[in-house]
């Protein structure tokens, strides 16, 4: 062989190599590009379930602490030996934590769409069990007392329900901080 064909050859096999490894490159590079979009997708979908969750959780403590003050307006009523007509003004007090009920059926929805599945259907027993509370103090009012039997229901319904919150803020924490996969 010649040295004219021994340098075409070795030119020939040098251009290969070179559009070999533009390919590989080339093929790596969208894999990579491809993967870092998966990664902060998954990142971006996470953080819209976890602003989900908190803000549903929060609306959830907003609602206890409302329901705790007003279980304390009861018992003072109580304690003060306060007319119909005053419990009848405490009963349109409540209509805040109805609206709080409604709105968190609404955001419900919203886990419901945010995801997972298996996590979002934990708000269901967590609103009724609320409403469950909202139900207990409705009662009382209507009935204008609050003594040691409706404190009893109360303790019993609220147990329930901090049960239902407890699960469900377990579950969104095991769920929401698994690592990307």
């Amino acid at each position: 062989m010649d040295q004219g064909t021994a340098a075409v050859l070795g030119a020939c096999v040098g251009m290969v190599g070179t559009l070999g490894a533009a390919v590989s490159a080339y093929v790596a590079a969208r894999h990579q590009v491809r993967e870092q979009g998966k990664t902060e997708h998954k990142k971006t979908i996470r953080a819209e379930r976890r602003e989900a969750y908190r803000g549903f959780l929060m609306e959830v403590s907003r609602f206890e602490r409302n329901v705790d003050l007003a279980r304390l307006g009861l018992i003072r009523l109580q304690l003060d030996g306060a007319a119909p007509e005053v419990w009848v003004e405490k009963f349109s007090e409540t209509d805040d934590l109805s609206d709080q009920i409604k709105e968190l059926k609404v955001q419900s929805t919203d886990l419901l769409l945010a995801g997972p599945i298996e996590l979002a259907i934990q708000a269901g027993p967590v609103i009724d069990a609320l409403n469950d509370e909202f139900e207990c103090l409705h009662s009382a009012i209507c009935g204008y007392s609050w003594g040691r039997e409706e404190e009893e229901e109360y303790k019993q319904v609220r147990e329930v329900a901090s049960q239902a919150i407890t699960k469900l803020g377990a579950l969104a924490s095991q769920i929401l901080n698994m690592d990307l996969v």
